[in-house]
């Protein structure tokens, strides 16, 4: 199958201001993290929206631990299902996204029923593998969602071996991105792909220096050589990201 082609650059919404360089301690270890996709109900709008987050806010604040939430809103996006707004949770561990679901479904009553009111939404769980850290942790910013598929004889080990040469690649050339993979784990229903390639910076500054030194700084050529043979990648949708909760 054809070697994966970036249209920017590979190396989740988000990122901190730099990003620590990869070692060769990605061992596949995987995170809980959710997606949202939702679509404004008929006379609903970003005002109720903001309502509603501010009582996640207040909620979170009270009952939330080991939780990171943002939302995230279409800014460039084509060859997808088309959502007004999404939000992405992310869990530090199996164990606390399960005590924090129990809290959610049976404790949050009107702040729930707040984002009932207002949207429409499909839910997911992804299995997140980190790629590239932010430093500092991964605050606000811009994120891209690129849909992979393996190639026939490659695996997901592979995949993050790739990824991780692609990322410490951007570092060295002082434009780095915050990088994960997220595999479709519950509700993903019959995917078309292996993975999400998720990638995320911390402004359009810092993007647009990526795409520098990833189109004109010779970038590309040592990407697609680092993907040969392993995976083929969607071009990827970019969004609009904002931090709702902070774990505390």
């Amino acid at each position: 199958m054809k070697s994966v082609i970036y249209t920017v650059t590979a190396a989740l919404a988000m990122g901190g201001a730099t990003a620590a360089p990869t070692l060769a301690q990605n061992a596949m270890s995987a995170q809980p993290v959710e997606l949202y996709a939702c679509t404004f109900k008929e006379g609903k709008g970003f005002g109720d929206l903001e309502n509603a987050n501010k009582g996640l806010k207040k909620w979170a604040s009270k009952h939330s631990r080991g939780y990171n939430a943002w939302m995230i809103t279409p800014q460039f996006r084509a060859g997808e299902e088309a959502f007004d707004v999404g939000f992405i949770g992310a869990y530090a561990n199996a164990e606390d996204f399960g005590s924090q679901m129990d809290k959610w479904v049976n404790e949050s009553g009107e702040v729930s029923q707040a984002y009932v009111d207002a949207l429409d939404c499909s839910h997911g769980l992804m299995a997140s593998y980190t790629v590239l850290e932010p430093e500092g942790g991964p605050d606000g910013g811009v994120v891209w969602f690129a849909r992979c598929s393996l190639n026939d004889d490659s695996s997901m080990a592979d995949a993050m071996a790739g990824h991780t040469i692609v990322s410490d690649m951007m570092v060295d050339m002082e434009a780095p991105g915050a990088s994960w993979m997220f595999a479709p784990s519950l509700g993903g229903g019959d995917a078309e792909f292996d993975y999400y390639h998720v990638a995320a910076w911390p402004s359009y500054p810092a993007l647009g220096k990526a795409f520098e030194a990833y189109m004109n700084g010779g970038g590309i050529a040592r990407a697609n050589a680092a993907m040969a043979d392993v995976a083929h990648c969607s071009s990827p949708n970019l969004y609009d990201a904002v931090k709702l909760v902070a774990a505390p």
